[in-house]
C-alpha cells in the first residue's frame, strides 16, 4: 500500500510497521493515530525503539542510517479526553464502519484510529491513486467490558 494508518498508544506497532517497510526499501507511509498520547511525546518513543533496533542490527551496519532516517507521522488529533474515552468521532467511526463494513472497532483503540483516517479522507488528503490500509490492531474484547 502507499500508506498503512493504525492506532499507535506505546509506539511500539509504529515503530515495527516503520523499520520494516524502511529495512524493506518500501516507501509506504505509516500514519499512527494517537489514542491517548501527544505527537512529540510518540515520536520519542517510537525513535527510542528504532534505535534499539540498530543497535539489535549493528550500529556499523547498512541498515543503522536507514532506520535513522526513518520518518515518523502521528497524528493527535483525535486523542479527545484521552485514554480510553469515546469521542464523538470514534463513536461515529464504530457506527459507520459496523454499518457498512461489518468492521467492528473497539473505543480505545481503533475507533480514533478510523475516526483520523475518515477525517483524512474527507479532507482529501489522499490522491484517488494511493491504496490505504488500515491497520487493525485489535482491541475487541474492550467492547465487552
Amino acid at each position: 500500500p502507499d500508506v498503512i494508518v493504525h492506532s499507535t498508544s506505546s509506539g511500539g506497532t509504529q515503530a515495527g510497521l516503520v523499520a520494516g517497510c524502511a529495512l524493506a526499501g518500501v516507501r509506504t507511509r505509516v500514519i499512527g493515530i494517537s489514542a491517548d498520547e501527544p505527537a512529540a511525546s510518540l515520536s520519542a518513543d517510537i525513535r527510542r525503539i528504532l534505535d534499539g533496533l540498530v543497535d539489535l542490527i549493528g550500529p556499523g551496519g547498512p541498515h543503522a542510517r536507514t532506520l535513522a532516517d526513518a520518518k515518523i507521522e502521528i497524528d493527535d488529533r483525535f486523542v479527545g479526553d484521552g485514554y480510553g474515552v469515546p469521542t464523538p468521532a470514534s463513536r461515529e467511526a464504530i457506527e459507520l464502519v459496523a454499518r457498512t463494513e461489518a468492521l467492528f472497532l473497539d473505543p480505545t483503540y481503533t475507533a480514533k484510529a478510523m475516526a483520523g483516517l475518515i477525517a483524512q479522507i474527507r479532507s482529501k488528503v489522499f490522491q484517488e491513486t494511493e491504496t490505504v490500509l488500515f491497520w487493525h490492531t485489535g482491541g475487541q474484547v474492550g467492547m465487552f467490558a
